[in-house]
């Protein structure tokens, strides 16, 4: 057995304010704070077979575990998969992924980057809604003043319908994975979109209609 320690490192960064002015009588809320996780499971795979090693609610920074000196694929999430192909498509929950491949007979240490492949698509809940918004086929979940769902894509761009108040009203269009869309409809029934990028970083406001 050896010694070994693992540098865990998530890459998100934190919202900001707009860059453009909004319409003073239709405001956004409250930017929503994302719920990340600040822990995760550790997986030890071992690339030429055999057992596996699992260490749960491992916090971000440095870590130490003991394990045989062998190559492995290590994987951090803080999901239950071992693959980033297996995280679900569509979730209400932010889901993380990261992982390395190392050969433990030559080093000691690994550096092992969570990233996120989510966009976050999100919808002003105000009185002007009057049917729970659906992307692509599934609802979103109501988080405070916002629905919101987050969704990612194996193949190419994330793409698909939002369809608000029973789909009399439709955006379609293609997200970029670790970047919030926000939509609104005013009570006059102009929508206006924002654009939050680089998870939540920088804001790109459009009024439609």
């Amino acid at each position: 057995m050896k010694d070994i320690t693992l540098n865990l490192d998530v890459l998100i960064a934190s919202e900001s304010s707009p860059i453009m002015q909004r319409r003073s009588t239709c405001d956004f809320p409250e930017l929503y704070h994302h719920k990340i996780s600040n822990t995760f499971n550790v997986y030890f795979i071992p690339t030429q077979g055999g057992a596996s090693f699992t260490f749960t609610d491992v916090n971000e920074g440095k870590s130490t575990f003991s394990i045989p000196e062998i190559e492995y694929r290590v994987v951090v999430t803080n999901s239950d998969k071992k693959y980033r192909g297996e995280l679900p498509i569509t979730s209400d929950v932010l889901y993380l992924f990261g992982e390395s491949t190392v050969d433990f007979k030559m080093v000691d240490t690994v550096d092992v980057a969570v990233t996120n492949d989510y966009a976050s698509i999100m919808v002003v809940s105000n009185t002007a809604i009057t049917h729970v918004p659906v992307f692509a086929g599934v609802p979103l979940s109501l988080t405070g003043e916002y629905y919101n769902i987050y969704v990612r894509s194996n193949d190419g761009p994330i793409t698909g319908t939002l369809g608000i108040n029973d789909y009399k009203e439709n955006y379609e269009g293609t997200f970029t994975p670790n970047e919030v869309y926000r939509f609104m409809i005013c009570p006059q029934g102009s929508v206006n979109i924002i654009v939050d990028s680089d998870i939540l970083t920088r804001i790109h406001d459009q009024i439609i209609g």
